[in-house]
């Protein structure tokens, strides 16, 4: 080696020291960016093909929104003349096409004291609606476009397969006032919850909920809410001050609903008449109790107090089925018709006992 050689050599190595360093910046730096721009989620979100690389086929956020994009509508809920545009845009929420002849899945609450429903869809046009269906225990509503020309329907997620669980990625794609497109990224907190949304006079309670580690942007009340395959799995609500993060609507609850929007059928919606929350196996061994549904409270003159259920059972079983994380005291996740009679596994005051409720 020559001197000339020798000289050079830790040159060279200064040169690749900087360029790691620079390159380890930028790429934490673009790692930043993403993460302000998306929230906490992965980059590619899914890959059609299993167990592909990401460059070979991979559907990312851009892709994904640009996809589902078309299917998502901005929703006239008041009059709105020009000059609402100088000031904050008020009267406006999200809906997606779910169903074939014009079917709009969006939140109840985003719909609430609705002066007049119109579609503003992506090509401009302007299309009235009017509600085919409401779901109040999921919390969901069906609208019904008066035209349905070039609406193209978002799919449902095949619950009884591929029912979200946390750690999946979520996104919600939505159509803010004054934008084209909006993009919430992040995981599934948990499943199957029953939540109070909302404040004062105004909370509701819901079952079927799931919560994901992202902030909500109140415009995006009713936006469709996407696994990593870009399947529908929830509908995007305002949760107010008492649920942390973004809540998703029952995708499960949304699909029956359409789906019986869709049929013409105008059939109840089941329920228990409780407001109960799933007490798992460790939290529950700490109060000497089972794992099972902790009954907070039951609505007056509903199914629950006719069967004689109170604040403070435990529901174990519905049915032979356990009831946990997966199978939450919900009569649609249940498989349960209004008017049906079934047998409940109830633990209170230290015994198990078996009480008949003829769901509501």
């Amino acid at each position: 080696m020559t001197a000339a050689a020798g000289a050079r050599r830790p040159v060279l190595l200064a040169a690749v020291l900087l360029s790691a360093v620079v390159g380890l910046i930028g790429g934490a730096g673009g790692a930043w960016a993403l993460y302000q721009r998306l929230g906490p989620a992965r980059e590619v979100v899914s890959s059609p093909n299993q167990g592909g690389a990401a460059g070979s086929g991979a559907l990312t956020f851009d892709t994904l929104a640009a996809r589902v994009s078309p299917s998502v509508v901005k929703i006239v809920t008041r009059a709105q003349t020009p000059s609402d545009l100088l000031g904050t845009p008020h009267g406006f929420a999200v809906g997606f096409v779910a169903g074939n002849g014009g079917l709009v899945v969006t939140s109840a609450h985003a719909v609430s004291g609705a002066t007049r429903l119109q579609l503003a869809l992506t090509d401009g046009r302007l299309v009235d609606a009017s509600i085919a269906e409401t779901d109040l225990v999921h919390g969901v509503v069906v609208l019904q476009a008066a035209e349905s020309r070039s609406l193209t329907p978002l799919g449902f997620a095949n619950f009884d397969r591929n029912a979200p669980v946390p750690g999946d990625v979520a996104i919600a794609v939505g159509s803010p006032p004054l934008a084209t497109v909006s993009v919430t990224s992040g995981t599934v907190r948990t499943a199957g919850r029953h939540l109070t949304l909302g404040d004062g006079a105004g909370a509701a309670t819901v079952d079927d909920a799931l919560t994901v580690d992202a902030t909500v942007d109140p415009a995006d009340d009713g936006a469709p809410l996407l696994d990593g395959a870009g399947d529908v799995i929830g509908v995007v609500t305002v949760p107010g001050s008492g649920s942390p993060g973004l809540v998703g609507l029952s995708g499960r609850a949304a699909a029956a609903l359409v789906d019986r929007a869709a049929k013409g059928i105008a059939a109840p919606t089941a329920g228990f008449g409780v407001e109960a929350g799933i007490l798992d196996a460790a939290t529950g061994a700490a109060y000497h109790l089972p794992a099972g549904a902790l009954i907070r409270a039951v609505t007056p003159g509903g199914a629950g107090e006719q069967a004689g259920l109170r604040a403070g059972d435990v529901v174990t079983a519905v049915g032979g089925t356990a009831v946990d994380a997966s199978h939450p005291l919900d009569a649609a996740i249940l498989g349960l018709a209004s008017g049906q009679q079934v047998a409940l596994s109830v633990f209170r005051d230290g015994a198990e006992r078996t009480v008949t409720l003829t769901v509501g």
